[in-house]
């Protein structure tokens, strides 16, 4: 089964799994490579490895608004306390400046962002957002989404989720900020 359209990527699914064929090919040496080609590939998300391989991430319709709630959850903790709630589109540069990750919902405390140039704050952030949160996709296995997870601790991050909706089990990493409570179950049943 596929679907294209006049400029759009072509889109695969074989087995249960999804394949993308972008406008753009994909050599991302930089920062700026890697902005070019989400701007001109819209609706998907990408993530450079360390080994420089590219993860490329179409969400569902359902997935986007269990990271809609997420987001909206952090927003609104950002309200309170301070610092900034970011939605599955902003990346974190993190161990250096070769991983890109982009956590479906994040915040940074107001603490850390002071303490970026800005030039730093310009492009994607050289840091793991302390609380960052991933939503498992159809697509996804939930053991890796957890690797994902516990990756966001050993950069920096001072908690993180894994959230797989399907088995409504939920994986956390670290100690939520104070004042900090999620509710799972809003961001499952989103």
């Amino acid at each position: 089964m596929s679907a294209e359209g006049a400029g759009t990527p072509l889109v695969r699914v074989e087995h249960g799994r999804m394949s993308v064929s972008l406008k753009t090919p994909l050599v991302l040496v930089t920062d700026d490579d890697l902005v070019r080609v989400s701007k001109e590939n819209p609706g998907y998300q990408f993530e450079r490895e360390r080994d420089g391989s590219v993860i490329v991430s179409p969400t569902s319709t359902n997935g986007a608004a269990k990271e809609g709630e997420a987001f909206a959850q952090l927003y609104a903790y950002a309200k309170k306390v301070g610092g900034k709630a970011f939605s599955s589109s902003a990346g974190f540069k993190l161990d250096g400046d070769v991983i890109v990750k982009s956590p479906d919902a994040s915040w940074v405390s107001q603490a850390r962002i002071e303490t970026l140039t800005p030039e730093q704050r310009s492009g994607f952030w050289p840091l793991s957002p302390d609380v960052a949160i991933e939503v498992c996709s159809p697509c996804d296995s939930f053991a890796t989404i957890v690797e994902k997870a516990a990756a966001y601790i050993e950069s920096g991050s001072a908690y993180s989720v894994a959230i797989d909706p399907r088995t409504r089990r939920v994986e956390e990493f670290g100690v939520p900020p104070a004042g900090l409570t999620l509710d799972f179950d809003a961001i499952i049943d989103a």
